[in-house]
């Protein structure tokens, strides 16, 4: 008697569809193969906001990477990936284009960072997703929390459980600026959305790590920990699917 056969491959990112372990394969599978295909965060980066820098402890031109702690309000924002290459690609085709499927995809990602990365999240209370308007459609960062909760199996990480969210958006604002606004621009959308969240009761004391798709300024990931802060949050870390590069 024989017994089932070798395994198969991953079907590699982004051909996830047809991937045997789409919706049972334990999530550290979909960050390494992800990874070998993902354009990686640069050995050589931004401690804060994760930026490529051409050396190693070098100055990062992000703006809000050289504000002392208590101005940006979170200690740092890590990325699964760079935003290009393949997450450039798929990304848009969640958030413009609702293609749901993507959502699983992204949602098991953040779960296999979080499985790859433990030790450095391992005092980490609350997961929670940065909340998008609530006539926004698709709500693609509740999408992709939901879908990291439905891969959270064992129940190894805090993550907020998406039907009693403990961050929300209680209405529209201006939309986030587009590249190449200017700064003022951009933090003045930052403050309207951080203004425009209810923030549960699970915050205080804990120490959070804030979810988001991509990173840009910051501006966002500084006003909503400033928010988390005001309410009680011990630290607010970040933990974005992809950092925008520099061009």
């Amino acid at each position: 008697m024989t017994g089932p056969g070798p395994l198969p491959e991953p079907a590699g990112f982004p051909d996830c569809k047809s991937c045997a372990y789409k919706l049972t394969g334990a999530p550290a599978i979909c960050a390494a193969c992800a990874g070998a295909t993902l354009p990686p965060v640069a050995p050589a980066h931004c401690l804060v906001c994760s930026q490529t820098l051409p050396t190693a402890g070098g100055l990062c031109g992000n703006r809000i990477c050289g504000w002392p702690l208590e101005e940006r309000h979170f200690t740092r924002v890590d990325a699964v990936a760079m935003y290009d290459g393949a997450m450039k690609q798929t990304l848009p085709r969640l958030k413009y284009e609702s293609k749901m499927g993507w959502a699983l995809i992204f949602g098991r990602l953040i779960v296999g960072w979080l499985d790859t990365h433990a030790a450095e999240v391992a005092d980490i209370d609350l997961i929670v997703g940065n909340p998008t308007s609530p006539d926004r459609r698709p709500q693609h960062v509740e999408a992709i929390m939901r879908a990291a909760s439905d891969a959270n199996r064992t129940g190894r990480w805090p993550i907020a459980d998406p039907d009693k969210p403990v961050l929300t958006k209680t209405g529209t604002t201006t939309a986030s600026a587009a590249s190449g606004a200017a700064w003022q621009t951009k933090w003045t959308a930052a403050e309207q959305h951080a203004a425009a969240i209810e923030v549960g009761s699970a915050v205080n004391g804990a120490s959070v790590l804030l979810v988001d798709d991509v990173f840009t300024t910051g501006a966002q990931m500084a006003t909503v920990s400033r928010l988390l802060r005001h309410h009680g949050a011990r630290e607010v870390r970040g933990l974005v699917l992809a950092r925008a590069p520099w061009r």
